[in-house]
């Protein structure tokens, strides 16, 4: 449970949760005359160029107006008074800006209408929060690669190129290729920024990343702040970034494009070994208008994504020699690998009278068929200048040097792939009385397969043979009624929907039960979800075998959000109320060493079992002597659920026309986490004699066949207990008082 009240004064400071963010804008401002007295009563007319929508209002007593409520776009502002001559002037309204115009009125001396034309503010004056508006200038003509909408955060000052899981790369419980979320804002960290769209939530709760990336053609503008927020800002301590779609106008508007990149005229750089293929194919097109004119307008988008590169990658695979155990030339310059047989005092491994040769017999054979039926044979000599590079993969991802002859003999290249396809259709109806309906769905389907990655990075490179696929969907939908309750009172209410569903897995997985064919025992738990091969790390070679870590895992992130912001003008203040309410759903499951995970060393096979700069860890794998073995019985699973609640009070108090205070209050509730199905908790002793719960300390005592005693403390909570092991390490989970072995008192 967390609370967290904020005060904010002047410079507003932010708090980490939900929030009833607005992508609206409001326009205010002060009207005089000659003499810089408030003109009062003064008609204030704002029209929108794209719609043709009127908001009618008044000055007040003080001359002050506020028109709260506007969609970001182009308007015409027009103020009249009797006995002034009236003014025009042209605006262009930013997402979630707050613009003051103050005009001062001439004395009319003939009718007439003084047309003001200028260059728009830079510096806003009158709000407190650091950012930056990226307008539709930059998003249609700045190159992007990709047309990610993110790469256009970076021209904001104070951000620049993250890292984490939010590259979507580099966690396998958030593998999504080509979606990056990755900006660092203000010195923040990746998993710092708050996603909004259409100022509704578009935020993936698991890392906060951006649920979904909308094409550029169906977007109007972007806002991105650093720091600084008012109370109504939340959701993040890092940068907001506040997209707002398009909308369709009077005018019918369209576009159709095609952007292609290939390798034809790249150069060849050295990694990539000659094979620089790549295709990529941007297409879209979008169209808006009228359905019923000044009234009904629609945009619908949509854009598709194609992708194919060369991946290149240097890889370590024993050489057919090896697999039959001869290692009598393994070492460099073809000079033996000495091997020593830990079964028979240490003495060097000899077959025929040749040295260093393991007798066939002792070769595991579910070992030696993965080799010979899954693993490539090499296809590089050592003339290719590969010798300088690190070979294979070792332990905790760290390159170490265990193989000679064989060192980085195997070019790998397989093509990645990803695929995209997007929508966005938005309807937008405006009311007799000036209120204003959208509704907006946005969704966008991933694809992709990538040979070699090996979530988290650093631990080598894959094989053919046991690559990735993923297939992502994601939703965002809202709809949101801005109700003109009078000239100065507007509230604005909007219901989101918004879901990740993310589904990553393996070449093998649901059709090649490699475990069953290899013959391996008390692995290959799960079903067909759990095929695949076990995930052998053998020193000095590439990884073996089908990636170990959430391969297959399904997710689906769901947040649905109902918020609701009231604004009202009270003299020289402007007055905001707002609220929201977040209930997230979360459910997951994953498979995790289901398969088997074993790391093979040279140590059972060097002449003193030490490191002594014998043996092999290939060796070791023939043998079939692992260093470390572990499996996972089962599969996690979770359904977690979790609701936010916000509220805030605010108030923008116009001192002088050259003086704006703002002061808040803030306070916000995160309901903890609670599984609704699974508790994911193991608890056995399978070698236990018997369990001993003292009468004094809370202590239970488990009395080992080994003659070792383990203890941990509990607290009993009914029939269920919760227990502290005696390393430090807490066990949260609840389970029944029922333990086998019977419990001696």
């Amino acid at each position: 449970m967390q609370r967290k009240p904020s005060i904010l004064l002047l410079v507003s400071l932010c708090a980490v949760c939900a929030a009833a963010q607005s992508n609206l804008a409001v326009l205010g401002g002060s009207v005089t005359d000659p003499q810089s007295h408030a003109v009062a009563g003064a008609q204030v007319v704002l029209m929108s160029k794209s719609t043709g929508a009127v908001r009618k209002l008044q000055t007040n007593d003080q001359g002050i107006y506020e028109v709260p409520g506007l969609q970001p776009g182009d308007y015409e502002l027009t103020i009249s008074a009797s006995g002034f001559a009236s003014q025009r002037k042209d605006l262009r309204l930013e997402v979630a800006q707050r613009l003051a115009i103050d005009l001062q009125l001439g004395v009319e001396e003939h009718k007439e209408t003084v047309e003001i034309r200028d260059v728009p503010e830079v510096l806003h004056t009158n709000e407190a929060s650091i950012g930056e508006v990226v307008e539709p200038t930059s998003i249609e003509n700045l190159p992007l690669n990709g047309r990610m909408l993110v790469d256009l955060v970076l021209t904001v000052p104070g951000a620049h190129v993250g890292h984490g899981a939010q590259t979507g790369s580099m966690n396998p419980l958030y593998w999504r290729p080509g979606q990056r979320s990755a900006v660092s804002i203000g010195g923040s960290r990746p998993n710092g920024n708050y996603f909004l769209l259409d100022g509704t939530t578009n935020t993936d709760p698991t890392f906060n990343t951006q649920n979904l990336s909308p094409s550029p053609d169906a977007v109007q503008e972007f806002k991105v702040q650093t720091g600084s927020y008012s109370a109504e800002m939340g959701g993040a301590g890092g940068g907001q970034i506040n997209i707002v779609t398009r909308s369709g106008g009077n005018a019918y508007h369209g576009t159709v494009y095609e952007f292609l990149r290939n390798g034809f005229m790249d150069a060849t750089s050295f990694n990539s070994m000659g094979n620089n293929h790549l295709v990529q194919n941007n297409f879209g097109a979008s169209f808006g208008g009228p359905i019923v004119r000044n009234k009904t307008f629609f945009f619908v988008n949509y854009e598709g994504f194609r992708h194919a590169m060369t991946h290149t990658m240097i890889d370590t695979v024993p050489t057919l020699a090896e697999i039959n155990g001869d290692f009598s030339m393994a070492g460099p310059n073809m000079t033996p690998v000495h091997i020593f047989d830990p079964a028979n005092g240490r003495t060097e491994f000899q077959y025929n009278g040749m040295m260093d040769v393991i007798d066939p017999a002792r070769i595991n054979p579910a070992a030696q068929q993965f080799l010979l039926q899954y693993i490539p044979r090499p296809n590089a000599g050592m003339g290719l200048g590969m010798m300088t590079m690190a070979c294979g993969s070792a332990m905790m991802g760290t390159p170490m040097p265990g193989a000679g002859a064989d060192c980085n003999n195997y070019v790998d290249a397989r093509n990645a792939q990803m695929g995209n396809d997007q929508g966005t259709v938005r309807v937008d109806q405006l009311l007799s009385n000036g209120d204003g309906i959208a509704a907006r769905y946005s969704l966008s389907s991933e694809r992709g397969f990538f040979p070699g990655e090996m979530p988290p990075g650093g631990v080598g490179s894959l094989l053919p043979g046991f690559g990735s696929f993923n297939d992502n969907f994601a939703q965002q939908g809202n709809i949101s009624w801005n109700r003109i309750i009078s000239p100065t009172k507007v509230n604005t209410a909007a219901i989101t929907f918004s879901r990740l569903a993310m589904h990553r897995y393996d070449e093998n997985a649901y059709t090649n039960d490699v475990v069953t064919q290899l013959g391996i025992q008390g692995i290959g738990f799960g079903g067909k979800g759990a095929y695949g091969a076990p995930y052998f790390n053998v020193q000095g070679y590439s990884p073996l075998g089908d990636n170990f870590s959430a391969t297959p895992m399904k997710a689906w992130d769901t947040a649905i959000e109902g918020r609701d912001t009231f604004s009202m003008q009270f003299g020289r203040h402007s007055l905001k109320f707002g609220a929201a309410y977040t209930k997230y759903i979360w459910p997951m499951w994953g498979f995790f060493q289901n398969r088997g995970y074993y790391q093979f060393t040279n140590g059972y096979t060097t002449q003193t079992g030490t490191n002594d700069g014998t043996g092999s860890a290939l060796a070791s794998f023939l043998l079939g002597l692992p260093a470390v073995k572990q499996r996972q019985a089962g599969t996690p699973q979770m359904q977690l659920r979790q609701w936010y609640a916000s509220g805030f009070a605010q108030d923008s108090f116009r001192v002088t026309r050259s003086t704006t205070v703002e002061m808040g209050l803030r306070y916000e509730y995160m309901d903890p986490l609670v599984d609704i199905s699974y508790t994911n908790t193991n608890l056995v002793f399978p070698d236990a004699e018997t369990i001993v719960i003292a009468d004094h300390d809370d202590l239970i005592t488990i009395n080992t066949a080994d003659g070792k005693r383990r203890s941990m403390t509990y607290e009993v909570r009914g029939d269920e207990l919760a227990m502290v092991l005696d390393a430090g390490f807490l066990s949260t989970a609840r389970f029944p008082l029922t333990i086998d072995p019977p419990i001696v008192a």
